[in-house]
C-alpha cells in the first residue's frame, strides 16, 4: 500500500489539510477512530461524505462481511496458482 504510506507521510509533513472519503470503511476497514485521532494530531481533518449512522449490530455485520469478502478474494486469487 505504497499510496497509503505516501499519504500518511504527507500528513506527517503537514502537506495535507483535509482528506475527503466517500465511505468510512473504504478509507480504512478497522481502527478508524485511531486513524482519525492520529490525523487530527497533525492538523488533518478527515471528512466522510456518506456518513450513515449504524447500530452496533449493523456495524458488526458489515465488519464480518468485509472480513469474509477479503478472505474469499484471497482464496479465489489462489486458484490461478493451483496446479492442474
Amino acid at each position: 500500500r505504497k499510496k497509503w504510506n505516501d499519504l500518511l507521510a504527507m500528513c506527517r509533513n503537514r502537506e495535507v489539510k483535509q482528506i475527503l472519503v466517500a465511505h468510512k470503511d473504504r478509507f480504512i476497514r478497522f481502527g478508524y477512530s485511531w486513524v482519525d485521532e492520529f490525523l487530527k494530531s497533525y492538523g488533518v481533518e478527515l471528512v466522510v461524505v456518506n456518513n450513515e449512522k449504524l447500530s452496533p449490530e449493523q456495524e458488526l455485520v458489515q465488519d464480518l462481511i468485509s472480513i469474509t469478502h477479503v478472505f474469499s478474494c484471497r482464496i479465489y486469487g489462489l486458484r490461478k496458482y493451483k496446479k492442474n
